[in-house]
């Protein structure tokens, strides 16, 4: 499993961009972008920073990292037992 989640979609829609035509500025097809929109293949470092670029993001914006976010989650939720 990996260790981070790729919010293309997300920064997809924030731009107005559809995955016909992300897949034309990225010289592939729709099918691939769907793919890694819904986390069936994880795009390689050059296509992530190609995708950063293209969506007008950082590469933080679009990477959230399971690890992070699961214990940031899991602090929240000690102190909200807590009270």
């Amino acid at each position: 499993m990996s260790e981070f989640i790729v919010k293309i979609k997300e920064a997809r829609e924030k731009q107005g961009i559809k995955q016909s035509e992300l897949a034309d500025k990225m010289k592939t097809s729709q099918q691939v972008i769907s793919r890694y929109e819904l986390g069936k293949t994880t795009p390689s470092l050059e296509k992530l920073v190609e995708l950063a670029q293209i969506l007008n993001v950082s590469l933080d914006e679009l990477i959230e990292y399971k690890r992070v976010h699961h214990q940031y989650s899991n602090s929240l939720s000690s102190i909200k037992n807590q009270k």
